[in-house]
């Protein structure tokens, strides 16, 4: 089962992270990107996906990787899904995400797999002293 991922988000947030996962693991990630500019409103990202959307007619799971519930990226993501079966939303989106949905592409429950490696990438690391003087 062969899955697309659409990055989506306020501004320039999902290309640079699509950036940073090219850094990471070369060309071969490449998602499409939908970056909301301030005066684009609900009309003009909308008109971003759905070009985006045209392309993945032969597609049958499209995962959609939005920045913050509740916002218009989320929101026309959410309204294009109430209208098309194949398209599942997932918010919250980060690099670990990203990253991970590379690998596992082809897993059939990969929206499920996505929201458990970004609430376990969200951590307090322990930092270990190095004993030097007080």
């Amino acid at each position: 089962m062969t899955n697309e991922i659409i990055l989506m988000s306020h501004g320039l947030m999902a290309e640079e992270i699509l950036n940073s996962a090219k850094m990471i693991l070369g060309n071969q990630i490449n998602y499409p990107v939908v970056s909301m500019a301030q005066n684009d409103g609900i009309e003009g990202t909308i008109n971003k996906l759905n070009k985006i959307l045209e392309e993945t007619s032969d597609i049958r799971n499209i995962i959609i990787l939005v920045d913050l519930m509740g916002g218009t990226p989320a929101n026309v993501a959410m309204m294009k899904a109430s209208m098309d079966k194949r398209i599942q939303v997932v918010t919250g989106m980060n690099l670990g995400m990203v990253l991970e949905s590379y690998f596992k592409i082809n897993e059939e429950k990969l929206a499920e797999h996505l929201i458990e490696i970004g609430k376990s990438s969200i951590k307090i690391p322990e930092i270990q002293m190095d004993g030097g003087e007080e």
